[in-house]
C-alpha cells in the first residue's frame, strides 16, 4: 500500500491508484496520513474537517465520513481503526512518502555531517523527488494547509539547502546556478539561498557577480525584513572580498542623493539588466527615460552604485547636457582611464578609436547622464563584452541598437509624499496633513518639483506648507524655481527640440482648460509629443497633458517668461 501528501493526495494498492473525490473525505484522510500511526481525536478531526466550524451533528456525520472513507479505499479500509476517542490510520512508515522523504532527509544529513557528500547528495535527491508539488496540494481544508503545508514547505525547503550544499561541495556549481537564481526569486527572505548562490558564482569564477547577489540579498532582507545580514551571508561576502586582490577601482559617479525615493521596480529591473551577460559578447546598454524632473540622473546613480562591483575596471561617468562637445568629453574619460595628455590625439574620430581600444579588453560600466541623442552617445559606448553602459535620456534611443529602454514615470502619491517627508521632515509634514496633501498633487509626482518646494521651505523657515501650496495653485512653474533648480527650463529644454507641427500642436492641447482625455486615431505628430514626454498616452490613440506639462504649455503665451538662452520653435 502507498499513501501520498507530498502533492495531491496520493492511495496506491495492488488494484491501482484510488481517488476520493468528495473533498471531506479528502480533508479526513490528510488529517490521518499527517498523523500516520498515531490516534487523532474526533474534536481535533472536527476542527481540521469543518475549518473550526463543526455542525451540531459533528460525532455522527464524523462517524458517516469515515464509513465512507473506508469503503472508498476498499481493503486499505480496514486500516482507519477507532482509537482512544478518535481515529488512527494503520501504516508503515515505508507506506507513506511523508515518512520516506524525513527517512532520507536524516540519512543524507547525517551523511553531509560524515563528510560522505556524494552519498549526501544522491540520498537527499531521491528524498526531494518524492515531491509531486506542494503538500496537501488538492486538500481543500484551511487548517491543514495553515498548520501542516506550511510547515511542509519550509521542511522541503531546508532539504532543499542541505541538497545544494553537497552538490557545491561536490563541484556542481555550474548545474545549480539556474537553481539558485530561481529560488532566490522565489525565497528572498531565505539567507542561506543567497549565501549558496554567492558560493556558485565564486567557484565558477564570477567573484564580482557574487558581490552584487550579497548587495541584492541585504536590500532585500532590509526593505522586507528591515534586518541586516546573519552570520553566515556576511562569512560568504567577506570570503569573496579577501579572495580580490584588484586595486581600488575607478569611480566616477557622483554621490547619491540621501533621500532616495521609491523606484524599486525600475531600480531591480535595471540593475539586472546591467547585471546580466550579453549574447554573443556585446556590452549590455540600457536607456533610462522620462520628462523633465523625473528623477532619470537619481535613478541612474543609484543604479551605478549597486552594480559597480560587477565591473572590476570601473565606473565612468560623462553629463552630456552642458555645452562640451564629444570630442572633449572623450578626452576626459581617457584621460581618467589613465592615459597622458601626449597620448590622446585631436579629433572625434582618432579619440573615438582609441577609446574603444583602450576598453576593448576591460570590463567597465560607463554612465552617461542627460544624453541628446543616440549620435551623441554612440562614440562613448563600451566595447568590451563584459562592459555595459547606462544612459540617461529624454530621447528613447531608439537608433541604439540592442539597447533595452526603461520608462520613468512620476512618482505615485504614497512615494511622492513619503520624499516630501524626508525632504522637509516627518514633523512639518504630520502638522500640516492637507497642505502637505496639495503640494503633493500640485508637484504631480515629479520629484524635482518636491525638491524645489523643499528647498524654498528651508529658505523660508516662516512658510507654512499652505502658503506654498497657495501659492503653486496660482502659477505652479513660477514658484517651481530656485536657484538652479528649475523646472520651467527642462520643460524649455524639451519643446525647443519639436518641430513646428508638434510644437503647435503642443501649445493648442495646453491651451485647454482641464486634462482631458483625447481620443483620436494614432497621430504621428501626438506621438512625437509621446517621446519627448510633453503628453502621456495610457493607450494607443488616446492622449493626455499631464498638469505641469499644461502649466509650461499656457506660460508659453508670455513672452517674458521664455529666457534668452532658450530658442522656442514658434
Amino acid at each position: 500500500m502507498e499513501f501520498g501528501i507530498l502533492g495531491p493526495l496520493l492511495i496506491k494498492d495492488a488494484a491501482g491508484d484510488r481517488t476520493v473525490p468528495a473533498p471531506k473525505q479528502r480533508i479526513l484522510l490528510a488529517a490521518l496520513l499527517v498523523r500516520a500511526g498515531q490516534p487523532v481525536t474526533a474534536e481535533r478531526l472536527a476542527e481540521i474537517v469543518w475549518d473550526g466550524r463543526p455542525p451540531r451533528s459533528t460525532s455522527s456525520t464524523l462517524r458517516n465520513y469515515v464509513m465512507r472513507l473506508r469503503q472508498v479505499l476498499g481493503e486499505a479500509g480496514e486500516r482507519i481503526e477507532t482509537r482512544d476517542g478518535g481515529y488512527l490510520l494503520r501504516a508503515a512508515p515505508a507506506e507513506v512518502d511523508l515518512h520516506r522523504f524525513a527517512e532520507l532527509r536524516d540519512r543524507g544529513l547525517a551523511a553531509l555531517r560524515a563528510d560522505a557528500v556524494p552519498d549526501a547528495a544522491a540520498l537527499l535527491r531521491d528524498a526531494l523527488a518524492l515531491w509531486r508539488g506542494p503538500a496537501l496540494a488538492d486538500v481543500p481544508s484551511d487548517a491543514l494547509h495553515r498548520e501542516e503545508a506550511e510547515r511542509l514547505a519550509e521542511v522541503r525547503l531546508d532539504a532543499l539547502e542541505l541538497r545544494l550544499a553537497a552538490e557545491l561541495r561536490l563541484g556542481r556549481h555550474t548545474a545549480a546556478l539556474a537553481e539558485l537564481r530561481e529560488l532566490t526569486t522565489a525565497h528572498p527572505e531565505r539567507e542561506r539561498f543567497w549565501a549558496q548562490l554567492m558560493t556558485a558564482l565564486e567557484l565558477d569564477g564570477r567573484p564580482w557577480e557574487a558581490l552584487t547577489a550579497y548587495r541584492r540579498a541585504r536590500a532585500v532582507l532590509a526593505d522586507e525584513l528591515g534586518v541586516e545580514p546573519g552570520p553566515e551571508l556576511q562569512e560568504a561576502h567577506h570570503r569573496i572580498l579577501s579572495g580580490q586582490d584588484t586595486p581600488v577601482m575607478l569611480n566616477q559617479l557622483p554621490p547619491q542623493l540621501p533621500d532616495f525615493t521609491g523606484r524599486a521596480v525600475e531600480l531591480r529591473r535595471l540593475t539586472e539588466q546591467l547585471a546580466a551577460p550579453q549574447p554573443h559578447g556585446a556590452p549590455q546598454v540600457a536607456v533610462l527615460t522620462g520628462g523633465p524632473g523625473v528623477g532619470k540622473s537619481a535613478l541612474a546613480l543609484r543604479a551605478g552604485y549597486l552594480v559597480g562591483s560587477c565591473f572590476p575596471d570601473g565606473t565612468l561617468y560623462a553629463e552630456l547636457g552642458g555645452a562640451t562637445g564629444i570630442s572633449a568629453v572623450l578626452r576626459a574619460l581617457l584621460s581618467s582611464l589613465g592615459l597622458p595628455a601626449s597620448a590622446i590625439p585631436a579629433g572625434t574620430a582618432a579619440r573615438t578609436a582609441l577609446y574603444r581600444s583602450v576598453l576593448a579588453d576591460r570590463r567597465v560600466l560607463v554612465v552617461l547622464d542627460d544624453a541628446q541623442c543616440g549620435a551623441q552617445v554612440g562614440p562613448l559606448l563600451p566595447t568590451g563584452p563584459g562592459s555595459a553602459a547606462l544612459v540617461t535620456a529624454r530621447d528613447r534611443m531608439a537608433d541604439l541598437p540592442g539597447a533595452q529602454v526603461v520608462q520613468l514615470e512620476p512618482l505615485g502619491p504614497q512615494d511622492s509624499r513619503q520624499l516630501l517627508a524626508r525632504l522637509i521632515g516627518p514633523e512639518r509634514v504630520a502638522r500640516e496633513p492637507l497642505a502637505a496633501s496639495a503640494l503633493v498633487d500640485r508637484c504631480d509626482g515629479v520629484p524635482l518639483a518636491l525638491r524645489i518646494c523643499a528647498a524654498r521651505l528651508a529658505a523660508r523657515p516662516r512658510w507654512q506648507l499652505a502658503q506654498l501650496a497657495e501659492r503653486l495653485a496660482d502659477q505652479v512653474l513660477e514658484e517651481l524655481r530656485i536657484g538652479r533648480l528649475d523646472l520651467w527650463a527642462g520643460y524649455a529644454a524639451s519643446f525647443r527640440r519639436l518641430d513646428p507641427a508638434a510644437a503647435r500642436a503642443f501649445r493648442t492641447l495646453a491651451e485647454r482648460g482641464s486634462e482631458a482625455l483625447v481620443r483620436c486615431r494614432p497621430d504621428p505628430v501626438l506621438e512625437r509629443l509621446v517621446d519627448a514626454h510633453l503628453l502621456t498616452s495610457p493607450a494607443p490613440g488616446h492622449y493626455r497633458v499631464r498638469p505641469l506639462a499644461r502649466a509650461f504649455g499656457r506660460s508659453l503665451r508670455q513672452a517674458v517668461r521664455v529666457p534668452p538662452q532658450v530658442r522656442l520653435n514658434p
